[in-house]
Parts: structure tokens; sequence; C-alpha cells
């Protein structure tokens, strides 16, 4: 049998736990991947503006920057699955502010609201994820629950947004509301399928400090790693938000057109997010990084310049391979402290990466609406060139020798 493929196949044997967080994941990409295209359009159409919509992400995830650092001990105290649910009852609570907001404040008020049962929810995905695979199959693991379980759901999840938003009348408040409603509903299905099937489970205490940032004091060039991962996380604060906003009032396109590129972007991570998890768990990870970035420095410059639908999709073909640079980068993470400690690095690591992003979204809703809806995406491919890709040279790779075989 080829090695990888029994690598593959030993998948079917990872722990309950990691099978019931990666179908969670799953469900929630599908129920996110409708309302996703039309998220910054609603906002707008509620009073808003580009600021607005900055402002609106940025203070979200100031929000779950701020729950990183106390995230761990409530997993702690309180074991993973109560910490796990509670976060989807706030998702599931996000989803219904926005569907009865009748103004730019009430529906502010559900984006952040949203970005908290995110931190919580997603903390504890990662404290299952990072807990149940060995160096040996995590990349392909993490691929494998990126591609094949959600890259499925968000390949169904805008054409069923956009059916709806088309059935209801097009790109306005009325027709995209009911959305929110739908998404409020899977997200309360999430919750009681994670409280009934996830096992229980509490951290071991840190041993030196009950403060996570001691993980940082531990590690000599952990700092530099956090780097590296709150520019990765980069699309996320500044090129996702608006990347449908701008394709709308920038280039005209029509819901059909804005759920095709949500749609392209996950049938690539669906396609590629196997094989390029087998890759970087034979090769190492940072190889395949610094294969992925011109890719993602392509799908900004061709989102600037498009001049059809053809162009936007294709964009968003190429805005695909983020999905996987993240999974990659968070197998690095992975494998950057110790198991017991995995609690208190997800946390610090997840309150720098949304600090870093909440500054760079409100930022970049102030040079939409200052300098121009372009710049947002020329910024965030110059920073990824000139800022992220020389300071991942200088990180050691986290992939053994021993490990690759």
């Amino acid at each position: 049998m080829d090695k990888h493929s029994g690598r593959l196949g030993a998948l079917a044997g990872l722990s309950k736990n990691w099978k019931v967080t990666a179908t969670r994941a799953s469900i929630d990409k599908l129920i996110y991947q409708i309302v996703f295209p039309y998220l910054g359009i609603y906002l707008i159409g509620l009073g808003g503006s580009g600021t607005t919509l900055g402002l609106a992400n940025g203070l979200g995830m100031g929000l779950s920057a701020l729950y990183g650092l106390v995230g761990a001990s409530f997993i702690r105290n309180s074991g993973t699955r109560k910490i796990y649910v509670r976060g989807l009852a706030v998702v599931a609570f996000s989803y219904l502010l926005l569907g009865v907001a009748n103004g730019w404040l009430l529906g502010m008020a559900g984006i952040m609201v949203y970005w908290l049962g995110f931190a919580e929810s997603g903390l504890c995905c990662n404290v299952v994820c990072g807990g149940s695979l060995t160096n040996k199959v995590r990349a392909t693991a993490m691929g494998a629950c990126e591609s094949v379980a959600q890259g499925t759901m968000s390949f169904i999840g805008p054409a069923i947004g956009a059916g709806i938003v088309a059935m209801l009348g097009g790109l306005a408040v009325p027709s995209i509301r009911p959305l929110f409603f739908i998404a409020a509903a899977g997200e309360v299905g999430c919750l009681l399928f994670v409280r009934a099937k996830l096992t229980d489970g509490r951290m071991a205490s840190p041993a030196k400090s009950a403060s996570p940032f001691h993980i940082l004091k531990e590690r000599k060039g952990l700092g530099r790693f956090v780097a590296v991962a709150c520019l990765t996380n980069l699309p996320i604060g500044m090129v996702l938000p608006f990347t449908q906003l701008f394709a709308d009032q920038q280039k005209a396109a029509s819901p059909w057109v804005l759920g095709a590129m949500v749609t392209a972007s996950s049938l690539v991570s669906l396609v590629l997010g196997v094989p390029l998890g087998k890759l970087a768990d034979r090769f190492g990870r940072k190889k395949v990084l610094f294969a992925l970035a011109p890719v993602f420095l392509a799908s900004n410059l061709l989102l600037v310049w498009a001049d059809g639908p053809i162009a936007l999709i294709a964009s968003g073909v190429l805005l695909g391979v983020f999905p996987v640079t993240t999974v990659i980068s968070a197998a690095m993470a992975f494998e950057q402290v110790a198991g017991e400690n995995m609690g208190d690095w997800m946390a610090i690591l997840r309150f720098f990466k949304m600090a870093f992003s909440a500054v760079l979204t409100i930022a970049a809703g102030l040079v939409w609406d200052n300098l121009g809806a372009r710049w947002v995406f020329l910024l965030a491919a110059g920073i990824d060139l000139l800022v992220r890709i020389p300071l991942l040279a200088t990180i050691p790779e986290t992939l053994r020798r021993g490990e690759q075989d």
C-alpha cells in the first residue's frame, strides 16, 4: 500500500471527538457561506458604510482577541463541551440579531456578537483538533476537514444563498434578511449535535503560571511565529469582509456572480486541501506556504483589475488557496508547544491573531472610504509579499525529518 494512501486511511481511526468537531465545522461552514456573500451588502443596505463595515468586524475581532486571554481558563474549569455549546449559542444569537436588524447599529451588534461566538467555539474546535492528531497526519487530516468536509459545504452554501436571494428579488435588504434566520436555525442544530456527541474533557492546569502569556516566555523565538500567524490571518480582516462588496459596488456583479466567486474559492479548497496537506506532511510546511504566496497575490490583483464576471470568478478561484494556507499554518502552530500547553497556546495565538485582524479591518474600512476601494486589496497583497513571506523564511520548519517518512 502507498504510504500516503495508508495515511489517508488512518484518518478513519481518529478519535470520535475529532470526527464530531470536523462535522460541526463543516455544517458551520455551510451556514456561514450561505450568508457571507451578502453580509457587507446587507450592512450597507441598513445604512452603513465601508467604515461601518470595518468597525463592525474590527470591534468584533477585538472582542474575539480579548476572549483569547480567558478562553483557556473557561475550558479548564468548565470542560470543552459546555464552552463549545455556549459558543455555538452565541453564534446562533448573532444571526438572529442580524435577521431582526432594522438599522446599521443593530447590524453592527450582530456582527460583533458573531465574532465573540466564533472565538469561543473556534477555540474549543482547535483544542479538540490539536489533542486528537499526531504530527504525521496533522496537515493531511486538517486538509481533509477543510476540503472534503468544509470545502464541500462551502461549495453548496453560496448556491443556496444565491438561489434564495434571487428568488426573493435580488440584492436588497428584504431579500437577504431571511438568510440570517436560516443561519440561526442551523447553528442551533450544530449546538444540539455537539452537546449530544462530544465527549467532555478538561485541560490540565499550567504548571508555572495562570496566564497564557507564560508560553511566550518559555520558548525562544515563539514571538516570530505569532507574527507570521497574524500576517497569515490578514485576509480575514482585510480582504474577505470587503471582497463581495467590492464586486457588487465596483464591478456591478449579480447575486449569481457573487455566489459563484465564493463557490469557486470553495471548490479550489475542496480539490487541493488534501493533496497540499499531503505535500506539507511529506516535504514540510514552509515549502508549501512559499509556493502558495504568489497565488494569493494574483487573486487580489485580478479582483482589482477584473473587467467582467469571468475575471471576478477567476479571482475567487485563486483566493481559494487561502483556506489551505491557514490549515498548513495551523498545523505548524500545533507543533510549536507541548500538548499540556495546547489550550493556553491556542488562546494566546488567537488573541494576537484577532487583535491584529481587528486593527486591519478597521484600517481597511477607512482606506475604503478615504483612499479608494481597490487600495484595500493592493495593500493586503503588498503586506503579504513584503512582510509575511520574508518573516516566514526566518521560522524553523516544524516537520522533523523522521516524520516525513
